[in-house]
């Protein structure tokens, strides 16, 4: 019965993001006018003989399919933080960073599975040199289920402590504005960490943003060995473990001294 609570949560906000088709569509089509242009833009510095390209292309895709992750606030957590209604949610007899844990994580898996089936179908319609590759094998598309899912449980703990730090600031732009920059860059969105040059790779794949795609990614083209891809597990494991602890001890503070605002 404990948990019934945020496996409600997450029902309401799941079935909440279903109404949202339209906004979905929008996002479709932005993120593979995107698409195009990298791999295009890719296709034509690889000279169209470069093998590595398809495997390019097919990180291209992936960012693209999941692009909506990275930056799918709760901005009714934010409005709530800002309006004072949050002292609504405070009556709630549940652990709330639980229970907002879950409605990102709705947010999150909803609006993915919304924009996946097109995107895959708009395969059928590229070259061949630009579609998108199937995983390299079974225990490969395993290692990137596993992977992607604790990708977004980190992400929904790097959310919660944006929403944290509104709570002290009382203004969410700031911080929002930096950490989805940190994203873009250090995630791979704009430049695939696998160009990267090799004396950084290790350095920028340990830090907590090549966690939420990059490491998903490399699962599925088959980049790892079981020990590496062990070793990489053991690393989101570690950063998540990490933020949730952060965010936790962030957000109980914050709730013994939170400033209601509005009236």
């Amino acid at each position: 019965m404990r948990y019934r609570a945020y496996t409600t949560a997450f029902r309401v906000e799941a079935r909440q993001q279903t109404r949202y088709r339209g906004a979905a569509m929008g996002g479709i089509v932005t993120q593979v006018f995107f698409g195009l242009i990298l791999v295009a833009l890719y296709d034509t510095l690889s000279g169209g003989t470069d093998e590595g390209f398809r495997r390019t292309a097919t990180y291209v895709w992936l960012q693209q399919i999941f692009f909506r992750a990275y930056f799918n606030l709760d901005s009714e957590l934010n409005d709530q933080v800002m309006t004072g209604n949050v002292a609504y949610s405070m009556l709630r007899p549940v652990d709330l960073h639980s229970w907002w844990f879950w409605r990102a994580m709705a947010q999150k898996i909803i609006t993915i599975a919304m924009r996946i089936l097109p995107m895959l179908l708009l395969q059928l319609l590229l070259p061949e040199r630009w579609r998108l590759l199937p995983p390299a094998d079974i225990p490969a598309f395993v290692q990137f289920a596993f992977s992607l899912l604790i990708g977004f449980m980190i992400i929904c703990q790097i959310n919660l402590i944006c929403s944290a730090i509104s709570m002290r600031t009382l203004d969410n732009k700031g911080i929002t504005a930096m950490i989805n920059l940190l994203m873009m860059i250090l995630a791979g969105n704009i430049i695939p960490l696998t160009l990267v040059p090799d004396r950084l790779q290790t350095l920028i794949r340990l830090q907590p943003f090549a966690q939420l795609l990059d490491a998903p990614i490399r699962m599925y083209q088959g980049m790892a060995s079981p020990g590496e891809w062990l070793a990489a597990a053991a690393l989101q494991l570690g950063w998540l473990v990490l933020l949730w602890g952060l965010c936790r001890w962030m957000w109980s503070r914050n709730l013994l001294r939170i400033e209601v605002q509005g009236g």
